[in-house]
């Protein structure tokens, strides 16, 4: 237990140089990762990606009010938006999200090597962890196209600032805090709460362990003026997305995927609603509105979404490293001591961290991506426990000890580093072949609206890739005759049909236009 009681108080700070040739190196090494590895990442595409990119679009194009989303932050289709100047195909588009996200990746590394120092951790471990993050940034920046990786960079650069045993000490610090909180919310809403929730946890911290009254105002200056910032800030997008409302929200993604995963959920619409113009919206599909509270069954219920997400959360860490729950535990215990010493501990505050972030969304739904800045402070934090254990006798009294700690650090840093390299190995051209199927239809003359039998995802992807437009799929089991009636109310002109369905017979006179030339996909024109 030697290890686990050897804290590091926060009342003498840590001296950090202001040039790091060894962070310049690493830098160097993601950029050089990041432009070879584009080539195979540049067609990977996904629903939401599809949807930063076409109201990126809208902006340019000054639909300002249209831009306007409730459910898609803003600030990642703003960033985007210089990029599309250089071009205006869809390919273009998926591009730009890429360069864009290894360029937020960049200053998320430099943004980490600033945070790592709220930890005591060696030159050389210190150096070994920002190489581990490389593989790491790279596969948040590749896999999918999100805002995810813009709100843990974000993130960082806050935690940075308010796990600094300075704050208190510039007022200065407080305004930067409601600034990163606010472009957090910009980023997705759910920067809006996390922000709240740990600003003023922190700020709590920050006053009890300032005995004196003088360090104590300090503190509640800061509390306040982050917050009269952070509010001032998001305050004009909450009233830009409650004027078009017409309700006050500050965004309704976390509503919506609490009433997606609900007792009376039938799934997301698009799914279930049939071939339908997607323009309109049937509000009988729309997740219903539910509380726990309302009835024993829904307590029943949430009892059980809590379980069955915080086990996929601990899988989730579980399948980035075996070590990552340990990593929490050793924290955990760590933290067991009188509160007045605790307060001065730095472990407390990364724990904290990962408790709220991890608690946030055990109640509502769960997708790794929600939890990447966990994976973030989960190599930080090992950092720190591998300084630690080097302080012990094994490690420092023999001749050997050198080795033994090599050994170690090639170990740690192999059990977070594989998920990550896998992904980016195994995952090469990941939607080049949506690609290269756009490009065929196109030649084949496919155009206008379109409907398909199956793999949504699919033929949306499709749809962005030629610019055409997807009017989803039927309803499972629908007749011929229906089918067909649907088919032609919403004059859809082509109809695909994946694989081996017995909608095929379904087509009557309607020509197959491919000869199938196209590996499981028959297009009939319905012209």
């Amino acid at each position: 237990m030697r290890i686990l009681n050897c804290n590091i108080t926060l009342k003498k700070p840590i001296i950090k140089s202001k040039i790091d040739i060894r962070l310049i190196i690493i830098l160097i090494i993601y950029l050089i990762l990041g432009i070879i590895l584009f080539r195979y990442y540049q067609y990977q595409i996904n629903n939401d990606g599809i949807g930063y990119i076409n109201i990126a679009h809208s902006y340019m194009s000054g639909n300002v009010y249209g831009s306007i989303s409730d459910y898609w932050g803003p600030l990642l289709s703003w960033l985007l938006i210089p990029f599309l100047f250089f071009g205006h195909t869809p390919l273009a588009g998926l591009q730009s999200t890429k360069l864009l996200s290894i360029i937020i990746g960049f200053f998320t590394i430099i943004g980490i090597r600033q945070l790592s120092y709220r930890l005591e951790m060696s030159e050389v471990i210190r150096t070994v962890v920002l190489l581990m993050f490389v593989p790491l940034i790279l596969y948040f920046a590749l896999s999918i196209i999100t805002p995810d990786l813009l709100m843990v960079c974000v993130f960082i650069y806050y935690l940075e600032i308010i796990f600094n045993l300075e704050y208190p000490n510039k007022l200065s610090n407080g305004a930067l805090c409601g600034i990163f909180g606010a472009l957090a919310y910009l980023s997705k809403s759910y920067g809006f709460t996390f922000f709240i929730a740990t600003f003023l946890i922190f700020n709590l911290f920050q006053y009890f362990r300032n005995s004196d009254r003088y360090g104590r105002e300090k503190v509640i200056k800061n509390l306040v003026l982050g917050f009269v910032i952070f509010l001032m800030i998001s305050g004009l997008w909450i009233g830009l997305i409650s004027i078009k409302d017409q309700k006050l929200t500050f965004g309704t993604a976390g509503e919506y995927n609490y009433a997606l995963v609900g007792p009376q959920s039938q799934g997301v619409p698009d799914y279930i609603e049939g071939i339908h113009n997607p323009n309109q919206i049937n509000s009988k599909l729309i997740p219903k509105q539910w509380s726990p509270f309302k009835s024993w069954n829904n307590f029943n219920y949430q009892i059980n979404l809590i379980w069955n997400n915080t086990l996929k959360i601990g899988t989730i860490l579980t399948n980035f490293s075996i070590l990552s729950l340990l990593i929490i535990l050793a924290y955990i215990i760590m933290c067991i001591q009188p509160p007045r010493k605790l307060l001065s501990q730095n472990v407390l505050y990364y724990l904290v961290t990962v408790l709220i972030l991890a608690g946030s969304f055990v109640v509502v739904v769960v997708e790794e991506r929600y939890i990447w800045l966990i994976f973030v402070l989960l190599i930080l934090m090992g950092g720190y426990l591998i300084n630690l254990l080097f302080k012990i006798d094994f490690f420092t009294k023999d001749k050997f000890s050198n080795v033994r700690k090599t050994l170690v650090l090639v170990a740690f840093a192999f059990l977070f580093i594989t998920m990550p390299i896998n992904y980016l190995l195994q995952n090469v051209n990941t939607g080049e072949d949506s690609y290269y199927q756009s490009n065929i239809l196109n030649q084949y003359g496919v155009h206008g609206n379109v409907a398909s039998n199956d793999n949504l995802p699919q033929i949306n992807y499709l749809a962005y890739c030629m610019n055409i437009t997807s009017f989803g799929q039927p309803q499972n089991n629908i007749s011929a005759s229906k089918l067909r009636s649907e088919l032609k109310k919403y004059k859809i002109d082509y109809y695909f049909i994946w694989d081996n369905s017995n909608q095929s017979t379904y087509m009557g006179n309607y020509s197959e236009i491919t000869n199938g030339k196209i590996k499981n996909l028959k297009v009939y024109s319905l012209n």
